[in-house]
């Protein structure tokens, strides 16, 4: 059997320096193998046993804001502004007087700016409450003052006729149906009270007719 002689092992056979590809290949093995282990214990533990994070906070159950903080808070108190100026959004738009204009009559002196005959307290105490019935009333006159001007502008006897049916259809619709209405009630009542409230409500309308019909006569002359 041939020995190798002692100059034959170290001359021809290379040594191959290992210690470095070594450990970088068993520190991957290991990694691997740690990052293995780690799954599997996370999966062991469930999601309600895992510890609080310094993330988390605890939100109270009677907190109307839900534990939001001041940024928070403003940004969605911004947006709902925003969600609820979209219905409005085409009156908006509109450009604005660079100057408004007030119903109010400001507070002055005499030597205010603003200071005029309108500003006085002799002024503001002549001032009545606005009347929504007179207001209306006022608008009925008006209506039948533009019939009977027209009325008396007409040179058709036809087309006057018609006019006159306007009137006496409105008169009926804003006066008469309801003057009915209320004569009826006031027979049938026995409460004293509650006729005598009638009895004032047909003498407005009694009188608002009559003032119709001065009215007519004296802008549709035609009928004369």
């Amino acid at each position: 059997m041939l020995q190798p002689s002692q100059d034959y092992a170290p001359s021809l056979v290379p040594q191959v320096p290992r210690e470095g590809a070594y450990d970088s290949l068993h520190e991957v093995l290991n990694m691997k193998t740690a990052q293995n282990v780690g799954c599997e214990v996370d999966s062991w533990i469930a999601e309600e046993e895992l510890p609080v994070t310094a993330q988390l906070k605890a939100i109270r159950q009677n907190d109307p804001d839900y534990g939001l903080s001041e940024d928070e808070l403003d940004e969605r108190n911004e947006f709902i502004q925003w969600y609820l100026l979209q219905d409005y959004a085409p009156l908006l738009s509109v450009p604005r007087q660079a100057a408004e204009t007030s119903l109010f009559i400001p507070e002055a002196d005499v030597t205010s700016p603003e200071y005029s005959a309108f500003s006085t307290h002799d002024f503001l105490d002549s001032l009545q409450p606005f009347s929504k019935y007179g207001y209306a009333m006022k608008k009925v006159m008006e209506r039948i003052r533009d019939l009977a001007i027209l009325h008396s502008c007409l040179s058709s006897a036809e087309g006057r006729l018609n006019t006159q049916r306007r009137f006496e259809a409105f008169l009926e619709a804003k006066f008469r149906s309801r003057l009915s209405h209320l004569i009826e009630r006031c027979r049938l009542t026995d409460d004293l009270d509650r006729k005598l409230d009638l009895k004032l409500k047909i003498a407005e309308l009694t009188r608002r007719i009559t003032e119709a019909k001065r009215i007519w006569e004296r802008y549709a002359p035609w009928d004369s």
